[in-house]
């Protein structure tokens, strides 16, 4: 209690003093504080010059060491320009006798690893080595060749399975299968069949399981096949192995073997026994509804598997996962959609791939389409002019609702490369799709039905007609002025000249009247070096555009006949009178065009009458009748 009071007195006490003080000791306290804060103020400062001080000292050391070695280094190379017996030559010679001795001791090192190693047919594989020298010269002749396999064979004998992983001896065995009579090569497949797993995931001896494959008989690979069953799945998710396995699927398997392996990423259950009524995914539970979910949570997990390994360039993969996506649920389906839309580019390349990409198109989301659309963005033109990959462009072209980013990342890269896509019989479908969308006279019944299957998804909302015609709208300008510069290369090949007519047929105002210009002038040019008229495609396509102008006339639209008629001269009136379908083309005028085109054209070709006698064609009979009738 004591000690309490005693510390609540000393507390108190500064307050009793601080009220007891007059004005005088107040004036006293507030200049002994300003001292204290000067002299504080004072030592910060010189502190901070002593620190300065203290920094800059050692970088002047620094400096002076630095100048000082290269001093030094300066000097130790005059003393060696000096020394006569010291010459870049002595310095180079001893440097490659030191690397010669470095080289020889690596040798030797890994000639006693391989010793150690391979023990007791280290010796054999010596021997192996110089007879398989003279086996790969390229002069020695057949008959040579097959003795030195034999040699070969009988000295390897028996001893297969340990070398056939080493790298040096792997390769005289390939040569030992690819030149070897068939009984020879049995046989070293009876020594290998234990090891043919291990051989398939090993970097070297997975080249002789594929020279078995390609030059053993249809026996033998079969045989190898069936040793893979029950680690399909587990070889196709080793990034050696998986190679080969899909070299093996897509050249050498049977329709058999390829529904054995599909089978092997059902489930456990298809590892051990194969089922011959289970030909697709669908088939695995269509007898029994309870097993689907737990088969497709097997497919998905083994897909997953492989997708991580990065190995999407697989028909079997791409089969696999295909079937997956036209069973699955919603969730799942969209699920493998996010792991597969930056993938399309390589998804692309083949049949069955395009198909899965266009799945994901069609059920994806706007998010995953914007996705697809940017990771194709570099890659339109090839994707454009592949023999399965334009299919994907038609089903984003039907699917897109966003048609504004469709003419930023599609349309534009496109324009890029528009001749040369047009050029192409692939990518001619892509331009035609952009203005005669799904027209029964540019598109098979197929390519229809295949495209219609995604009419019905869920993220596409916008009409298909409104889409269609803002598509349109904004290509037709820039493919008309294209035709216009390029005449000759949009005229010149049969399958292009069907996609000019289809842009003409939309075409509208003053560029289709240019283009209208630039035709008639490239059919009229008399440097010609061959009679254009008379090409049968050119001729088709002029019968069409001709016919055609009908309707552009009831639109008000500048007509083709119109501005042709301007460009026949004389002389271009009599060489097309000379061929058969000149004629049918002047005939085609008067049927189509109106009266003062019509009157224009009669004017000038009842002056070459008797140049139309002369032609024994049947179309020059008939322009005769025509003109007599219009007489």
């Amino acid at each position: 209690m004591k000690r309490k009071e005693e510390e609540i007195s000393t507390a108190r006490k500064p307050k009793r003093i601080k009220n007891t003080l007059n004005n005088d000791d107040t004036v006293t306290e507030k200049v002994s504080l300003n001292i204290v804060k000067k002299e504080k103020h004072d030592k910060e400062n010189n502190l901070k010059k002593e620190k300065k001080v203290k920094f800059e000292k050692p970088l002047l050391k620094n400096s002076l060491k630095i100048h000082q070695k290269d001093l030094k280094r300066k000097s130790n190379l005059k003393n060696l320009k000096n020394k006569k017996n010291i010459t870049k030559d002595n310095i180079l010679a001893t440097q490659k006798e030191d690397w010669q001795k470095f080289k020889k001791k690596k040798k030797d090192l890994r000639e006693k690893r391989k010793e150690r190693r391979l023990t007791d047919v280290y010796e054999i594989s010596i021997r192996a080595k110089k007879i398989s020298e003279k086996l790969r010269r390229t002069d020695c002749t057949l008959e040579e060749k097959k003795k030195l396999v034999q040699e070969l064979h009988e000295l390897l004998k028996s001893h297969y399975n340990k070398i056939i992983f080493t790298h040096d001896i792997s390769r005289i065995v390939q040569w030992i299968l690819k030149y070897s009579e068939p009984d020879i090569r049995n046989a070293v497949f009876d020594e290998l069949k234990p090891s043919i797993i291990a051989m398939t995931q090993s970097k070297y001896a997975k080249n002789c399981v594929k020279v078995l494959l390609k030059y053993g008989s249809a026996i033998l690979r079969k045989n190898i096949i069936s040793e893979w069953y029950g680690n399909i799945v587990n070889l196709m998710s080793n990034i050696v192995s998986a190679p080969l396995i899909e070299l093996a699927y897509s050249t050498w398997a049977t329709n058999e073997d390829k529904i054995n392996f599909k089978q092997e990423f059902y489930g456990d259950i298809y590892k051990k026994a194969k089922d011959k009524k289970v030909k697709i995914l669908s088939d695995a539970f269509e007898n029994a509804e309870g097993m689907k979910s737990a088969i497709l949570s097997a497919v998905k997990t083994n897909v997953i598997r492989i997708l991580n390994k990065k190995f999407i360039n697989s028909v079997l993969l791409q089969t696999v996962i295909w079937e997956y996506l036209t069973n699955c649920s919603n969730v799942d389906r969209s699920e493998m959609i996010v792991m597969l839309r930056n993938l399309v580019v390589e998804l692309s390349s083949t049949k069955v791939g395009t198909k899965v990409a266009m799945l994901c198109i069609w059920h994806g989301t706007n998010k995953d389409r914007k996705i697809i659309m940017k990771a194709l963005k570099e890659n339109i033109k090839s994707i454009a002019m592949s023999e399965h990959g334009y299919m994907v462009l038609l089903a984003l072209i039907d699917s897109v609702d966003d048609t504004v980013l469709m003419k930023k990342i599609i349309l534009s890269e496109i324009q890029k490369d528009l001749t040369e896509i047009v050029l192409n019989e692939y990518g001619k479908h892509v331009i035609l799709y952009l203005v005669a969308r799904r027209d029964p006279h540019y598109f098979p019944p197929s390519i229809v039905e295949c495209l219609s299957q995604g009419d019905s998804n869920e993220t596409s909302k916008k009409p298909a007609d409104i889409r269609e015609k803002e598509l349109r709208e904004a290509v037709t300008d820039l493919y008309l002025e294209s035709i216009a510069s390029e005449t000759t290369e949009w005229l010149s090949k049969g399958s292009v000249l069907m996609v000019t007519l289809a842009i003409l047929k939309v075409g509208s105002g003053e560029k289709l009247k240019c283009v209208f210009k630039a035709i008639a002038s490239f059919l009229t040019n008399t440097e010609s070096e061959h009679d254009l008229i008379e090409h049968p495609g050119l001729h088709m396509m002029l019968k069409k555009l001709i016919q055609n102008d009908k309707n552009l006339e009831t639109k008000g639209e500048t007509t083709f006949g119109a501005i042709l008629i301007d460009y026949l001269t004389k002389n271009i009136l009599k060489q097309w009178i000379q061929f058969n379908r000149g004629c049918f083309l002047l005939i085609l005028l008067i049927e189509n065009e109106n009266e003062t085109v019509i009157s224009k054209l009669i004017l000038k070709l009842q002056a070459l009458l008797q140049n139309i006698k002369k032609e024994q064609t049947p179309g020059a009979s008939i322009l005769l009748k025509k003109l007599k009738e219009k007489q």
